[in-house]
């Protein structure tokens, strides 16, 4: 079984049209079309319905299809690692992230190591739920994440890159904690905050924290970006519960403050389908 005749199959199938395919694989119709009959042929079963319509998937085109794709992502692995071993010319990867980890800690981390730039081509993605994390790791979109996988089952390889505190952040002239340099958990708990949604990390940790104390958080308000919950704040129309990496975002308008016996803390893993992908990536990182 050719490659070349597995694209062609995959790019028909998704596109449910054998002209779009042939355009996104820039060869002739009637070139694609052969590519998918000698599949055909070499499998011994019909693939594709072709209709006035479109095309779609056999019994037997659906089972190819989503054994194509584990193919094509162990095929797109077996080479990035030989050229990673080999380290030899621009090896591309796809990464996913949460907001704060893509604005605030990467683009630093990759400035302060230009050499290693002229090996990696590094494309950031950004993400709001761990399922979109898995689904395009699954997928093969997304070469590796960023995040906080605790508590998270999957099959891929993890390793732990940095781990922070999480701390109250409020508004210098909030009326209960504008003056203070310290926080007991029971002197915030009844309070409501502004927080990022269901399906991140923040989000998820904060909740244990509280439910581990016997205690639910109280939102008031779900704002999607980390950096819009601190314009919040520093309209002082709100306080919220984040962890450190925000601190580099505060105006001078804003604090964050220490949570006594509040331990939770959040560990940024960088998640990977390959080792070789996850050491390369951490030494790309921290070691500038």
């Amino acid at each position: 079984m050719r490659m070349e005749w597995l694209e062609a199959f995959r790019q028909t199938a998704e596109t449910k049209s054998l002209t779009k395919a042939s355009e996104s694989l820039h060869i002739s119709q009637p070139a694609l079309s052969k590519q998918i009959r000698n599949l055909e042929t070499e499998l011994g079963a019909q693939l594709l319905t072709r209709s006035s319509v479109g095309v779609s998937l056999t019994p037997a085109g659906q089972i190819l299809l989503e054994r194509s794709k584990v193919i094509a992502n162990e095929m797109n692995a077996m080479k990035r690692e030989i050229a990673l071993m080999q380290d030899e010319g621009k090896v591309d990867l796809t990464i996913g992230s949460w907001p704060s980890v893509a604005t605030i800690f990467l683009p630093a981390r990759i400035a302060g190591n230009r050499q290693a730039t002229t090996k990696l081509e590094i494309k950031i993605r950004v993400f709001y739920c761990f399922h979109d994390f898995l689904t395009h790791l699954d997928n093969g979109i997304l070469d590796a994440a960023f995040f906080d996988d605790r508590g998270v089952k999957h099959a891929y390889h993890s390793t732990p890159a940095f781990t922070e505190p999480f701390f109250l952040f409020v508004n210098n002239n909030h009326p209960l904690y504008g003056s203070r340099d310290e926080v007991s958990f029971d002197e915030i708990k009844q309070e409501t905050f502004v927080m990022l949604p269901d399906g991140c990390d923040v989000r998820m940790l904060v909740e244990e924290a509280f439910a581990a104390r016997g205690e639910q958080l109280n939102v008031a308000l779900e704002i999607e970006l980390g950096q819009s919950i601190l314009g919040f704040i520093h309209a002082n129309l709100g306080i919220s519960i984040l962890p450190a990496i925000f601190i580099n975002q505060m105006k001078p308008t804003m604090k964050a403050i220490p949570i006594q016996d509040f331990e939770s803390h959040r560990q940024i893993s960088v998640i990977t389908r390959d080792e070789s992908v996850s050491k390369r990536l951490l030494g790309f990182i921290f070691n500038p």
